[in-house]
């Protein structure tokens, strides 16, 4: 049985564990097998996509196993391509750039719900998904519409160390209503084994 073909029988209602270990029982492997993992592999639609990648390396022919996603990914292939046309066209028409093209600048945003759509499971793009900004920028529009302190009820809980950007609007936010980041920015620290513990969250609550 392919990858696909088990998709196309399982259970929509399992949960994702509840669906490695039904596959795995059924092809014969541990769940933690590396026979398992080559199974999966196999026949996964997105095998392929590690080829539009750059993949940084440690040096030249060894690659490395390179797992930051959320920052600053593997470069696409694609990329330098797409960049140097945006400044082609930059170049050849100026401010006209805005509004030609297959990519009008203007309007370059309008294209992206729809790309997202398929990923988040959106069934209706124009209404379900909204491109915005960075993550950081987003904090502060969301803490700017829905923080509201009260007495005894204005700390907010962050992870000790996060992205740089995103504390500095935490703390934004707590000094625009009047509160001392010294004293209502509450930070839960990992241990030494570099992991968030639950417990630690909510001795810290």
């Amino acid at each position: 049985m392919s990858v696909s073909e088990w998709h196309a029988c399982r259970d929509e209602d399992a949960s994702p564990s509840e669906w490695l270990h039904a596959a795995a029982k059924a092809t014969g492997h541990a769940v933690d097998s590396a026979e398992f993992a080559a199974w999966l592999d196999e026949s996964d639609p997105l095998r392929t996509s590690r080829e539009k990648f750059h993949i940084p390396e440690h040096q030249p022919g060894q690659e490395q196993i390179y797992l930051c996603g959320n920052s600053l990914g593997p470069v696409p292939r694609a990329t330098a391509g797409a960049v140097q046309a945006e400044l082609h066209k930059w170049a050849m028409g100026g401010v006209s750039g805005h509004f030609t093209g297959e990519l009008p600048w203007a309007t370059c945003e309008e294209v992206l719900p729809a790309l997202m759509a398929e990923v988040v499971g959106a069934e209706d793009a124009k209404l379900e998904v909204a491109a915005m900004n960075s993550l950081t920028v987003n904090l502060h529009m969301l803490m700017a519409a829905f923080y509201r302190p009260s007495a005894g009820r204005g700390a907010i809980l962050i992870e000790a160390g996060a992205f740089p950007s995103d504390r500095i609007a935490v703390v934004t936010q707590l000094r625009n209503h009047g509160l001392d980041p010294a004293t209502e920015l509450i930070e839960v620290a990992p241990r030494a084994d570099t992991l968030l513990y639950t417990e630690d969250t909510l001795a810290a609550i």
